[in-house]
């Protein structure tokens, strides 16, 4: 069985959200990860920032001959970019990553967001990146993340399992025999439902949007901004809508505790909702008895779904949902966000109804959003 943990690190990596695993020495992270890097198929390449210096990361500056002859100077890839980059798969691990001086995690920087190393050449998407290190409170070597590195990545506690070291101890180690698959598309319909739901509960909740610590003891952890919670959608798609633990555990790492655990509170009602359901009949929702946050949720994914899947059949669906809404309730402003949305970005052959146009034309051209 995967512990929640485990669950929440396979999501942030399907994702290709980079996890920052932070524990105790001597707990197995490095084991955990070269065992994972095996079973997925990975290569692995190791960089220990603690012995590194700022050109082992960002590349050494290098002359070079341009095709006038005039000489330029770049940084040169790594040796361990270079052997990410011809991979089939690949894991980076940033070992010891908060034990490394700062203008080293500094020029991690574009690593983590960009995926760039040396002066042109970036990683591709199928290099998984990982870090390691030690709670700063524990180890006097270890120090905070700064806000800006810390906001690009997923934190996750990393903890011993005790029963499980025991028995292996006790027993032998199980050879790792399981091949997991880690790089799968979220499906269009999970990825339109959680960014629905997080728009939604942002919109009620705009102080959550972003909210940078000014205290040093938080600013080195997860906390809320644009960037975090659109990685919290990618890695939300990752995991089945029942685990509310592994759903806690990564909203906690992305965007900190008390936004996380505010959405999930949120979530019990307005995640109440089968999207496929809605687009096959829109009566199978009580539109009347809803929280207006809900019907925003769910007309914002109904659309969402329909614009990604890009067909006639799913656009219209979601519009016959929307007026359906619109009538029940007689609430037009609460469907407006999600009419914009659909009404811009019409399929190609397909017709505006009158009857939409009348509806919510009107209201879309007094704010200037529809012609």
């Amino acid at each position: 069985m995967v512990s929640t943990q485990e669950a929440t690190f396979r999501a942030a990596i399907a994702a290709n959200i980079p996890v920052f695993l932070k524990g105790l020495s001597g707990i197995g992270k490095s084991a955990f990860i070269r065992d994972y890097a095996r079973a997925s198929g990975r290569h692995l390449e190791s960089v220990v920032l603690a012995h590194k210096e700022k050109s082992d990361v960002g590349g050494i500056p290098t002359v070079r001959e341009s095709a006038e002859g005039k000489a330029t100077t770049e940084f040169a890839v790594p040796g361990w970019g270079d052997r990410l980059i011809g991979a089939d798969k690949g894991l980076l691990l940033l070992s010891e990553f908060n034990m490394g001086e700062i203008d080293v995690q500094q020029a991690c920087m574009n690593v983590l967001q960009e995926r760039q190393v040396g002066e042109n050449a970036y990683l591709p998407e199928t290099v998984a990146i990982v870090l390691d290190g030690n709670p700063p409170e524990r180890y006097a070597s270890s120090n905070d993340l700064p806000s800006q590195i810390a906001n690009r990545m997923l934190h996750l506690d990393w903890e011993l399992d005790r029963q499980a070291w025991l028995d292996g101890m006790a027993t032998g180690w199980p050879t790792t025999t399981e091949s997991v698959v880690d790089d799968a598309d979220a499906r269009t319909d999970r990825l339109a439902r959680e960014q629905s739901l997080v728009l939604a509960f942002l919109d009620a909740h705009r102080h959550f949007i972003h909210d940078q610590p000014t205290d040093p003891a938080r600013e080195g952890g997860p906390w809320p901004s644009p960037r975090s919670w659109d990685n919290a959608i990618q890695v939300l798609s990752r995991i089945a809508e029942t685990n509310a633990d592994v759903q806690t555990t990564a909203l906690s790492g992305l965007v900190g505790k008390s936004a996380g655990e505010a959405f999930m509170r949120w979530r019990i009602e307005a995640a109440d909702f089968d999207l496929r359901a809605v687009l096959n009949d829109p009566t199978t929702e009580d539109w009347s008895g809803h929280h207006p946050s809900k019907t925003l949720t769910v007309l914002g994914a109904v659309a969402t779904y329909a614009v990604e899947q890009g067909s006639k059949d799913a656009w219209q669906a979601a519009l016959n949902v929307l007026m359906h809404c619109a009538e029940v309730t007689g609430r037009k402003d609460v469907c407006l966000r999600s009419a914009r949305l659909l009404l811009s970005r019409a399929p190609k052959g397909a017709t505006i109804p009158a009857s939409a146009e009348e509806t919510f034309g009107p209201m879309l051209r007094s704010i200037g959003a529809w012609l």
